[in-house]
């Protein structure tokens, strides 16, 4: 697998976020069981994903107190 496989928005508050290794992946599951969004990825996507979203989190915050 190579990318992305599907488009989706989705937006997070403060709601559950679980998570499950399951070989050479991650599940995570954000929000609440049947009602939420389930979220897999490889070990080089997860680290994608954190390294932007703790980007993306100092910008939001830099934004928001100056």
């Amino acid at each position: 697998m190579n990318g992305i496989d599907t488009g989706v928005w989705v937006e997070v508050d403060d709601c559950p976020i679980r998570y499950a290794v399951c070989g050479d992946l991650v599940e995570m599951e954000l929000g609440g069981r049947g009602s939420g969004v389930e979220l897999v990825a490889t070990e080089a996507g997860l680290a994608n994903l954190l390294h932007n979203g703790t980007a993306a989190l100092h910008e939001l915050r830099r934004k928001q107190h100056g």
